[in-house]
């Protein structure tokens, strides 16, 4: 998994905040530096959440569902877990 510089700006946003953020608030944190969709951030969050780099909860509000994200491990242990599931994969080459 190789990460686009939006990708790092929403990384560096989760992990500089206090509390979670929701996909709008991580939009916007990126799109002040870097034009990107909305759309593109929320599919990046997900999949973050799937592969095990953010935590997610959900919130109900005006429109209904939606994910509340916090980075699982703040930046030096996202590093030390990407290393070790980059060192797991290719193990199995």
């Amino acid at each position: 998994m190789f990460f686009k510089d939006w990708q790092i700006k929403a990384f560096e946003a989760l992990w500089k905040s206090s509390q979670p953020l929701n996909s709008r608030e991580v939009w916007e944190a990126v799109n002040n530096e870097i034009s990107i969709s909305r759309a593109s951030i929320i599919n990046f969050l997900e999949a973050s959440h799937e592969n095990g780099l953010l935590d997610r909860d959900s919130t109900t509000g005006k429109g209904g569902h939606r994910g509340l994200y916090s980075a699982k491990y703040d930046e030096r242990g996202t590093k030390k877990y990407l290393k070790k599931i980059f060192k797991e994969h290719l193990d199995k080459l």
